[in-house]
């Protein structure tokens, strides 16, 4: 059974691969194209790791998009498993925002 959750982009953390911020040229075209909405957004595939803590895994542009754009506005989250590791010493997407 699918596990959707309504999260503050701004508190989920980014995976290992993708420490530093959203591509720029791709966060500005997601910025034209669908400004502040998230109507129409898929959800988010997340991991959980073994703190609780999510770890998004795709649509890494799209979430800080949401946060820089719409300060406080969730968004659902797909969880789609669990990792073994501990990610809470991992960058939150809030602390990348320009």
């Amino acid at each position: 059974m699918p596990d959707f959750r309504d999260v503050d982009p701004r508190e989920l953390r980014v995976p290992p691969s993708r420490r530093q911020r959203a591509d720029p040229f791709k966060l500005a075209r997601q910025i034209s194209l669908f400004g502040a909405s998230a109507v129409g957004m898929p959800p988010p595939w997340a991991y959980e790791d073994s703190d609780g803590v999510l770890v998004l895994y795709n649509v890494v542009t799209r979430a800080p998009r949401i946060a820089k754009l719409s300060p406080g506005t969730l968004i659902r989250v797909e969880v789609v498993g669990k990792l073994p590791k501990a990610f809470a010493a991992e960058p939150k997407i809030g602390d990348l925002l320009p």
